[in-house]
């Protein structure tokens, strides 16, 4: 998880041009984030690490320090690998279905 707080603090100093004092500092207590900071935090991220934030499942609480931003991102990137997975396995299900329709028709022909 460190590296991905270190990952979310470059993010945060190429978006917003500030370094948290600490990992556990919360941002908005601190003043270093306003809710202009956040939205663009948040745009930066999803960019960066490929995931969208639905709005129904925004919680502010989530990015108050670098260590919940992190597990945010953790969750969100988890949940997208899944969702992938799953796309995946579904598109070989579909190939492989229209595999065996193409290989029982040549059997017909054939027979």
């Amino acid at each position: 998880m460190r590296a991905l707080e270190d990952h979310v603090i470059e993010v945060m100093k190429r978006a917003l041009a500030l370094e948290p004092p600490a990992r556990d500092s919360d941002l908005f207590e601190s003043g270093l984030i306003d809710s202009l900071g956040l939205v663009t935090l948040i745009t930066e991220l999803e960019q960066e690490f490929g995931f969208q934030l639905p709005l129904e499942q925004f919680d502010l609480d989530c990015f108050r320090t670098v260590t919940s931003i992190a597990a945010q991102i953790a969750l969100h990137v988890e949940q997208r690998d899944e969702r992938e997975e799953h796309d995946d396995a579904a598109a070989l299900s579909a190939a492989d279905a229209r595999r065996v329709a193409r290989l029982e028709e040549q059997h017909e022909r054939d027979q």
